[in-house]
């Protein structure tokens, strides 16, 4: 026992002061029982409420969310009820105490020591570099956001590092173990953004580590290497192929997929279209070239948009000097400058690890260090998006796989890796004196040169590099009064010289520690003592930045289920006892929010990767509509003029848009030319293509009219449209992934239903038998139904999708297996050595 204390004692006591540090920063959630309130986390809910009440109530799983954008796939959104896979349960182990907020600091804190215990780092220096990185402003600013998934993937980055160190040392099986499992893991957050800045980056790592042994001339060691860590990946593959599956297939549809159209919305011709994500939106994040300053400072571009100053600052004092009353000793303001739409928050390093990563660069001899810099510089320049166009366009139409991405700030998590791992490699290379005192003098006057100089000029001259005036000023200037800007742009300036001040503190407090290292006599124990303090230093510097973002007043008693309460146009709505329909709320962007997702089926939502057609159809008609009939509320007179606003939205109508919600306090407006669920048309208009098939849009009535693209021409072959005044057809029970009609008519008729075309996935059937169904006016699902009483049945069935689940959680578990066999080898063999 006393054996193991020993050999383990040290990592036990590192796991447990990791845990005290999340449990005391998360201690409203982790003791008191409070929710986060987590943005995307109450959007999530939102989303999936509709498949939670279907798995509830019928026990069954559905890939099919009809709740959002009149319908889309549920694989990227979340699927209530999915089987876990056995790899989640290693997982659990640090999301235990705390899913949506500690665990997710907690991973990247033992992720980043374990990497640091591999590259043989001072025992003190491992747990500040954990802190230094779980820590960043980056990490945390998220987890307020509620960016799950990102966060997760980001903690786990440090173990992939790991394990390709561990295989480059030839220690196959932890070396094989680690990586296989760091990348299963990360892939199965689906983050796939996160995991490919990963996978690029190790392949700077891989090129390094493999120069090296070419240099040698180690050629098999280097075959051999590449095949082993080839298989690793096809092996942490499988355990997502379900993941990357429904990845693949919605990269097709999606936002991140191609268009086929050649004209934008105001009928102009498109130039150089993206086979994934539009280029301006992607690169809509995008940092700014000085911007990059809050890596050393972080409120250089005034933290976060949505500000605030106290009584100290010019503005606050400008409105008591006008008579301006203001709510306690404090005003919100737009202390964010920066070129982003908005921001949470800057991404911040740590004044110290910016310091010890430049003082890293010099004393480290290991040539694997330029692969490292290589690496984070590439990163960096991919994080400035638009703002590096000359870069970053070719990057953007040619790095295979680049283009299904957007917020390229995003790219910043590797420098957020790469930044604590040089910076304590290079003080471990120090405290155990591996550096000589010429190289070590160099380094430190440098880093002290270029770190503290930067925040000393930013601290006496901010004016000097930054003039704290943004291009989206502008949207308010002509609403304020004359002497708001001046003290606004003086107040900018004030908090990032404040800011500048504090980093440089923060770098003299350690270049002291070092300066007392390097004159000290007992180096091995005060070695000991700079790590405490470099762990002081560290926590406290982060610790302070990243409370100004997520803090006690971010959680509350109230769970996010509770968060949705019902409105008094939610209850009128919930009357309707009609199977389906859908709803558009203007309280809110309805593109950009999933409120009404939570009660109702609602034409917007929220979902970076929603259906390219629909956002095509959104872009090209339904924005249009949704202006006109905001204008008509406005100018209305009668219910009846609000009327004659809805006969002009007839893609609203197709879409079944029953209701209107334009006050929560309300009873809503019904629309009654929402066409239904399903309709005979009397007219076919097959067209050439997409452009033709859009712009076709604007002329017809798609209730009497159905648009068909010519490559659906077969599936209307020999049909010759006959009206039947006394056909009908309607919906009779509706579940997010099954639908079923009855149709009765005299003759063959075209039925076009107010639902989205999806394939593969979606399979109809007339009474019980396969049946052919097509795609109709741009986004719908059409089908010829014969003469008589039918039954006609739509079913969400993803065959592909549930055959790789299957194999997905098969392969986890045997993942799991080779994880508990490194650990049953591993005692064994240390068993038998002793008994040698």
């Amino acid at each position: 026992m006393q054996t193991l204390i020993k050999k383990f004692g040290w990592y036990i006591l590192a796991i447990l002061v990791f845990t005290i540090l999340v449990t005391v920063y998360f201690s409203p959630s982790v003791i008191d029982g409070k929710v986060m309130q987590q943005t995307d986390s109450m959007k999530y809910v939102g989303m999936v409420q509709e498949i939670s009440n279907y798995y509830n109530k019928e026990g069954k799983v559905s890939a099919w969310l009809g709740s959002m954008f009149a319908g889309m796939p549920a694989y990227q959104v979340g699927m209530p009820g999915t089987p876990l896979n056995p790899l989640t349960h290693l997982l659990n182990i640090v999301k235990r105490i705390d899913p949506m907020g500690a665990g997710m600091v907690l991973a990247g804190l033992v992720c980043f020591f374990i990497l640091m215990c591999v590259m043989k780092v001072n025992r003190w220096l491992a747990v500040a570099g954990a802190i230094a990185y779980a820590f960043a402003s980056y990490n945390i600013i998220i987890i307020m956001a509620g960016h799950i998934s990102k966060a997760y993937a980001i903690a786990y980055m440090p173990l992939t590092i790991a394990g390709m160190i561990l295989l480059f040392r030839k220690n196959w099986i932890w070396g094989s173990v680690l990586f296989i499992i760091s990348i299963a893991i990360s892939l199965l957050e689906s983050h796939l953004q996160i995991t490919y800045y990963l996978a690029i980056f190790c392949l700077f790592v891989y090129l390094g580590f493999a120069y090296q042994e070419l240099i040698e001339k180690r050629y098999k060691d280097l075959l051999k290497l590449t095949g082993v860590m080839a298989i690793c990946v096809i092996i942490a593959v499988l355990p997502n192929l379900s993941n990357l599956y429904s990845n693949f297939e919605m990269s097709k549809t999606s936002l991140r997929g191609p268009t086929e159209l050649t004209l934008s919305s105001a009928g102009e011709e498109v130039e150089k279209p993206s086979s994934g994500l539009d280029k301006t939106y992607a690169f809509e994040w995008s940092y700014g070239v000085k911007e990059l300053l809050t890596l050393l400072v972080p409120n250089a571009y005034g933290g976060s948009s949505a500000g605030t100053l106290d009584s100290s600052s010019e503005l606050y004092k400008e409105f008591r000097k006008n008579g301006i009353q203001t709510s306690g000793d404090k005003i919100q303001a737009a202390t964010y400058w920066g070129d982003k739409l908005f921001t949470s928050g800057p991404v911040y390093f740590g004044a110290i690890i910016c310091f010890l990563f430049v003082l890293g660069m010099f004393v480290i001899r290991n040539p694997i260090k330029w692969w490292l810099l290589a690496g984070s510089i590439f990163f960096v320049f991919l994080s400035l998006g638009k703002n590096f166009d000359l870069f970053n366009d070719f990057i953007f139409h040619y790095l295979p796989g680049y283009n299904k991405f957007r917020t390229p700030e995003m790219a910043l998590v590797i420098p957020g890796l790469t930044f604590p791992l040089i910076a304590i490699w290079g003080l471990n290379k120090i405290l155990s004196e591996q550096t000589d005192e010429s190289t070590l003098k160099k380094g430190f006057l440098w880093a002290l040169g270029i770190t503290g100089g930067i925040s000393l000029l930013i601290w006496i001259m901010p004016s000097l590099f930054l003039n704290f005036q943004s291009s989206y000023d502008s949207q308010f200037l002509n609403q304020v009064p004359g002497w708001y800007y001046p003290a606004l742009l003086s107040d900018r300036a004030s908090i990032a010289s404040a800011d500048a001040l504090r980093s440089l503190i923060f770098i003299l407090l350690g270049a002291l520690l070092l300066f007392i290292f390097w004159k000290s006599k007992d180096k091995k124990k005060m070695g000991m003592w700079v790590g405490i303090g470099m762990i002081i230093l560290v926590l406290v510097d982060l610790w302070t930045v990243d409370k100004r973002y997520l803090n006690d007043d971010n959680f509350k008693k109230e769970t996010l289920q509770e968060s949705f309460k019902t409105s008094v146009a939610d209850n009128e709505i919930l009357k309707d006892t009609d199977p389906s329909y859908r709803v558009l709320s203007l309280l809110n962007s309805p593109f950009m929010e999933s409120f009404t997702s939570y009660y109702h089926k609602s034409i917007g939502g929220y979902h970076a990767a929603k259906l390219r057609r629909y956002q095509e159809l959104i872009e090209h008609r339904i924005s249009g509509e949704i202006s006109s009939i905001a204008n008509a509320f406005q100018n209305a007179r009668s219910e009846q003029d609000l009327v004659n606003a809805f006969a002009l939205c007839p893609s609203l109508n197709m879409l079944n848009t029953r209701y209107l919600i334009y006050n929560a306090d309300h009873a809503p407006i019904r629309n009654p030319l929402a066409f239904g669920n399903a309709w005979f048309v009397n007219q076919v208009d097959i067209v050439e293509n997409a452009d033709a098939e859009i712009t076709a849009l604007n002329t017809i009535n798609p209730l009497e009219v159905a648009v068909v693209d010519k490559r659906f021409a077969e599936s209307l072959k020999g049909f010759t449209p006959a009206p039947d005044s006394t056909a009908t057809i309607q919906l009779d029970t509706y579940y997010p992934d099954k639908l079923i009609y009855s149709s009765n008519a005299s003759t063959e008729q075209l039925a076009v239903f107010s639902e989205i075309y999806y394939q593969p996935g979606w399979k109809a059937y007339i009474d019980d038998k396969p049946a052919d169904h097509f795609r109709a006016d741009w986004t719908l699902r059409a089908m010829l139904i014969p003469a008589g009483q039918h039954q006609i049945t739509f079913e969400f069935q993803p065959d592909i999708f549930l055959t790789t689940s299957a194999i997905s959680r098969f392969s986890g578990l045997l993942i799991l297996l080779m994880l508990f066999g490194a650990i049953g080898y591993s005692i064994w063999n240390t068993r038998k050595e002793k008994k040698l």
